[in-house]
This record gives structure tokens, sequence and C-alpha cells, in this order.
């Protein structure tokens, strides 16, 4: 089955993100809008994670540590240095507050879209071992096939 939206672009995502950011009282949404973007990653799953030391962050359900797949949006949305203190407090109007903005139309990139962005992003940045040991198996097939 193929997605019925087209996932946003980088730039969008970034364009909400600081639009996000304008009103003081919207802080905490972008934060959140910030994080899923850059981890893929809904609210709810979301929820209670740790940093780790190379910004990659560890989640409850998952088995292994989740990697931003653009490094550089930690940096750029500073998400290490705004993440709302006593997170666990106001998680919930966090999550609410950006439920509300999709709904209105203040924020036009959904969570579904992000998430299926990350992944589809996903499928194409492969680490360069990954990809290296892709055209081992592909030149030894073709030397078996010849």
């Amino acid at each position: 089955m193929y997605p019925t939206t087209t996932p946003p672009l980088d730039q969008r995502i970034i364009d909400e993100y600081f639009n996000l950011t304008r009103p003081r009282n919207r802080r905490g949404i972008a934060w959140l809008f910030g994080m899923m973007a850059t981890y893929g990653i809904k609210p709810e799953e979301l929820k209670g994670f740790t940093w780790n030391i190379d910004n990659s962050i560890t989640v409850n359900n998952k088995k292994r540590p989740v990697r931003p797949l653009h490094p550089q949006w930690v940096l750029l949305f500073q998400l290490k240095e705004k993440q709302p203190p006593k997170l666990e407090g106001c998680w919930n109007s966090f999550v609410l507050g950006l439920y509300r903005s999709m709904a209105s139309a203040e924020v036009t990139v959904n969570i579904t879209d992000l998430v299926l962005g990350y992944k589809i992003r996903k499928s194409f940045y492969k680490p360069k071992s990954t990809v290296k040991r892709q055209s081992e198996i592909a030149s030894f097939v073709c030397a078996a096939a010849s």
C-alpha cells in the first residue's frame, strides 16, 4: 500500500519548527515538534526518553537507541538546550497543544507525515558499512552468475 500523502520536505519541517518558536508560549510545542521530526517518534512513544552522549535517545519501547537522521537538527533546533525543565509535569500540555495547533492548521505538518518522512529518509540514508556490504554482496552475486 502506498502513502496517500507526500512526506514534508526538510525545509518545510524547519520552517514549521521556527514558526512555532515565534510565540513565546509555544516553545514547548515547538520543542516536541522538533523531537518528533528529528527522531521520527510519536509523542506517546517519546514520553520518558533519555538522552545519550552521541545525541541519540533511548526510548522505553525500543531495543536500540534512536539516532537522528539529520544530526544537525539536534543542534539547529537546540533540542538538548531547549528541553523544558520538569518535562514530565508539562508533557501532556505540550502534546495537547501540538494536537490543537495541528487541528487549527497553525501547524500544517501532521504527526503521521513526520513519522512517514523519517521512515522514508531512513531507507535512503544507509550507513557506509551497510552500503559497502550491499555492494560486496552484489559483486559476489554477479561473479557467481557469470
